[in-house]
């Protein structure tokens, strides 16, 4: 894992705990928000961050990746990668990758769970624009009683926020090779008919309810 990586996976967890763990911040339930705006009603938060500056608490994840936080009640959901691709120079074995869902307290950084999967072979290689957001760049969707994720050729996966896996669904045709080498990166949301939405690139680019 690069410097960079690690440095980009800490700040953003730590920016989302400073920010939001006043008490009249709603939940950050999806990608840029409960309404995708990307802005908050909450009041009085901070806006500049150092290395020792409104920072609430630092917690070191399982490793890399590009998604975003979000936050329900007391509980921060991210999600990172490990086994394979941590670095452009030794990637390693890809039949190692795996994505975690990770559940960290938004009080005081504890990790309360941390749910690894194996990545559902094949997957795109380390490199080219993959190599650019890595394995973990699609943001989890939560609807306040469930979190799910979005994990490529793996499927769409919904936990309970104790970390059960209540179902797996499979929405790639298996073929995970593109030209420019792009790997996964949308992320899903959770429309008022409770389906989720996501759009694939192993399906051609479709749009896919679940």
């Amino acid at each position: 894992m690069t410097n960079r990586t690690r440095f980009v996976r800490w700040l953003s967890v730590l920016g989302v705990a400073a920010a939001f763990s006043s008490a009249n911040a709603a939940d950050w339930s999806r990608f840029r928000g409960p309404n995708g705006s990307a802005v908050s009603d909450a009041r009085g938060v901070p806006t500049e961050w150092s290395a020792s500056k409104n920072v609430a608490w630092k917690t070191e994840l399982s490793g890399p990746g590009s998604s975003s936080p979000i936050i329900v009640g007391d509980r921060v959901f991210v999600t990172c990668y490990s086994g394979y691709g941590t670095g452009r120079s030794a990637p390693g074995d890809i039949k190692k990758l795996e994505r975690h869902l990770i559940c960290v307290s938004l009080k005081n950084g504890e990790i309360l769970w941390d749910k690894a999967l194996a990545a559902k072979q094949p997957e795109e290689s380390y490199s080219r624009m993959l190599g650019e957001h890595g394995y973990a760049t699609s943001t989890p969707v939560s609807d306040g009683e469930h979190v799910f994720v979005f994990f490529g050729n793996s499927g769409v996966l919904a936990f309970d926020l104790e970390g059960r896996q209540l179902w797996q669904s499979q929405v790639s045709n298996g073929s995970t090779r593109s030209k420019m080498g792009w790997g996964s990166a949308s992320s899903p949301i959770r429309n008022r008919s409770r389906s989720l939405k996501t759009i694939s690139r192993h399906l051609g680019f479709s749009a896919i309810s679940v």
